[in-house]
């Protein structure tokens, strides 16, 4: 299972909208998202996860490459989603 955490608010600037654990902002939720990977049998595996928001508990599933990228759409800003990508491309070299 891969981890991480990250703090964004969907209505924040790109000059105060950041990803690292360290600048945590007072008006920002702090989210963890897991991925890992499912057997789904015949030899198939897929990638699922989970977009976490700690602050309010509300969580979100999703499956594949897609359905993380609609997840992240609805939470963050466009700078926010470059950076949470940037800190993910490890994990999406290995689903496709």
């Amino acid at each position: 299972m891969n981890s991480i955490q990250f703090f964004a608010n969907k209505d924040c600037s790109k000059k105060d909208n950041s990803t690292n654990v360290g600048d945590e902002p007072a008006v920002k939720d702090l989210f963890e998202l897991q991925t890992w990977l499912v057997d789904i049998g015949n030899g198939q595996k897929e990638w699922c996860g989970k977009l976490h928001n700690v602050s309010t508990g509300e969580k979100h599933f999703f499956k594949g490459w897609p359905g993380l990228i609609a997840n992240l759409q609805e939470i963050l800003t466009p700078f926010a989603q470059l950076e949470v990508m940037r800190t993910l491309l490890p994990i999406e070299e290995v689903m496709y």
